[in-house]
């Protein structure tokens, strides 16, 4: 009901307006307390975090793993404040607290007039990464997204990311974004680690020792429009800063083997988790299709019962 929503999108206006006048100490303060909570009281999903550190880092202790459990169930929460809090913070602060540290790589693309894929992963600040990147790269940039249900919070959270330049498309409206890199050298900002639906359509590649159904968009896309596809790693220096490193997947994607886009980029990103392993999201049940070995594929398996 368009009312509900309505109320809803009202109420999360309101809710936005107290983190733009909240400051930093306050709103981590907030965090430490509202992630006891959901991990300790509520214990959201924590039977899936305990399966997915198990599955990816099998060589760790149950000690260790419950370590990182517990950095991301903070992390979880501290991701969730400083999104909301960059919709309202002043840009030129922001970039203070999210900055490169090379950009030779996009800077040689732009002055060749090359558009580019920028393959990121649910890791690190996303969500400030796609706000300041206008600022900091040469190149126009557009971010693909899939909508929020709830039309008028998804409508005011785009306006909000637009503001700072980056210009937001929805996901079944990928194809016609790359029209824009006619006009000028654009960076489409794609990320490719959330489990596919589609498993007919996916790619498979290896993913911390796991046979891993992909979603194709990066590949299918470099491939289509012969883009040049770059890595973005968001590493979290601390508490509220991070630092942002770009490497080459695929300088010439007609060369690349099917498959071979989507391992390299799987590959560094599983390199970046394992620099900071409570950065990612860990909640997200990632393999809920297994592929036998006679190539039929199974659902829910590993999650079963969590």
């Amino acid at each position: 009901m368009k009312v509900f929503q309505y109320i809803g999108y009202l109420f999360y206006r309101l809710f936005i307006f107290g983190f733009r006048i909240t400051p930093f100490w306050l709103l981590y303060l907030e965090s430490d307390v509202i992630s006891f909570f959901v991990s300790r009281v509520f214990r959201y999903r924590v039977k899936v975090v305990d399966k997915n550190l198990e599955m990816c880092f099998p060589e760790k202790t149950k000690q260790e793993r419950d370590k990182i459990k517990k950095e991301y169930y903070s992390y979880m929460i501290d991701l969730f404040m400083e999104s909301l809090k960059g919709y309202t913070y002043p840009a030129e602060k922001l970039r203070k607290r999210l900055v490169y540290d090379d950009l030779s790589i996009p800077e040689r693309l732009y002055a060749e007039g090359k558009s580019m894929i920028v393959a990121m992963g649910h890791h690190g600040n996303w969500e400030w990464t796609t706000q300041t990147v206008k600022y900091e790269h040469k190149h126009k940039f557009c971010a693909i997204f899939k909508p929020l249900n709830n039309q008028y919070i998804s409508n005011f959270t785009v306006k909000c990311r637009e503001q700072r330049g980056t210009h937001f498309c929805p996901i079944e409206k990928t194809r016609f974004a790359f029209g824009m890199r006619e006009k000028q050298p654009t960076g489409f900002c794609m990320a490719g680690d959330q489990n596919t639906p589609n498993t007919k359509r996916a790619i498979w590649a290896n993913f911390f020792n796991q046979d891993t159904a992909c979603l194709p968009g990066i590949e299918f896309y470099a491939k289509m429009f012969d883009l040049p596809v770059i890595f973005m790693e968001i590493r979290r220096v601390k508490r509220g800063y991070y630092k942002c490193y770009v490497s080459m997947i695929a300088e010439d994607p007609s060369k690349c083997e099917k498959g071979e886009i989507t391992q390299k980029y799987m590959s560094k990103l599983e390199e970046a988790i394992r620099n900071q392993p409570e950065t990612w999201l860990w909640t997200h049940k990632r393999w809920k299709a297994v592929r036998l070995p006679d190539g039929s594929i199974e659902y829910g398996k590993i999650y079963q019962n969590l």
